[in-house]
């Protein structure tokens, strides 16, 4: 994520063009190696066991590395090592500008500085923002009042990363108490006591807004070309029923029971309203959509 957040606001403050950004993050592309294939080639996990894990991160919203220890292919000291030899990305996106003589790393360091009082983060969330990890990322984009949906939206940005396209990114996220959305899926969980004081479940949906939508909805069911607008919806429907049954999951492993309700589709414009309405903008492909979740009473 940290490679787009970081890289528009180069653009946007005139450092680099926005060809410049995308010739940047394709050598990131060409560069960073999937942490099962690095497994694989250093000899300490079979082709058959990275497939394995691989599938399994399909059903379990968990990292490559935590699900490889837990089976016992792989230790917390080797998964470690695969980490440095994979890279962080902030640092590779750095050093692509560098080598790249699109930027010092002095001058760098001083859009940092910048880009930390415009969005008046800590030095601490800076730190967050570098790890590049979606979990010390998310909350930084969400306003206080729905730090609750953290969880829900890190299971979003995680499966979308893995499903659709690595380079996913967020916007911060703005609270109303209405929206109106384009072509969307929308979802209940209900049953039990979700993070806002008061609702007994929470509803979430994912809303086209220029292009994400589809973008989504095609890389999610494979298919290639455009969908027609039911076929597109069905998609955006089954990609979210994955989201919100990862969520699920996690709420029973904490011992919480839930129920996902069959998702509704709406073809054409349509306004929501609720008590506290969260949308939070979504970028994959260069193509944005908006995730929203509603609290349910």
């Amino acid at each position: 994520m940290v490679e787009y957040i970081l890289g528009n606001y180069l653009v946007e403050t005139g450092k680099i063009t926005g060809g410049q950004l995308e010739q940047v993050i394709a050598k990131l592309d060409q560069v960073r190696v999937k942490m099962g294939l690095l497994a694989v080639a250093e000899g300490i996990m079979t082709i058959e066991q990275a497939d394995e894990v691989n599938r399994l991160q399909a059903t379990m919203d968990k990292r490559f590395g935590d699900i490889a220890v837990e089976k016992g292919y792989l230790t917390e000291e080797q998964i470690s090592n695969l980490l440095k030899k994979q890279g962080n990305t902030y640092l590779a996106f750095a050093q692509a500008l560098v080598n790249e003589e699109l930027l010092q790393l002095q001058e760098l360091e001083e859009v940092m500085d910048s880009f930390q009082e415009k969005n008046g983060f800590t030095k601490s969330e800076m730190e967050d923002l570098r790890s590049d990890e979606p979990e010390r990322i998310v909350p930084l984009f969400l306003p206080p009042e729905a730090m609750g949906y953290k969880e829900i939206v890190g299971v979003l940005v995680r499966t979308l990363i893995r499903c659709v396209d690595r380079h996913v990114y967020i916007g911060k996220a703005a609270l109303t108490d209405e929206i109106s959305v384009k072509e969307s899926a929308f979802q209940k969980i209900v049953g039990f006591s979700a993070p806002v004081a008061g609702c007994t479940g929470i509803e979430t949906g994912l809303a086209e807004a220029e292009g994400g939508l589809e973008l989504i909805a095609t890389a999610f069911c494979k298919e290639e070309g455009t969908l027609e607008k039911e076929d597109m919806l069905d998609a955006a429907g089954e990609f979210l029923n994955c989201v919100n049954g990862l969520y699920a999951t996690s709420l029973s492993r904490a011992g919480i029971d839930s129920e996902l309700i069959p998702p509704i589709y709406f073809e054409g414009s349509s306004t929501l309203r609720a008590e506290q309405v969260c949308s939070l903008p979504v970028y994959a492909g260069g193509k944005k959509a908006v995730f929203v979740i509603m609290g349910l009473k």
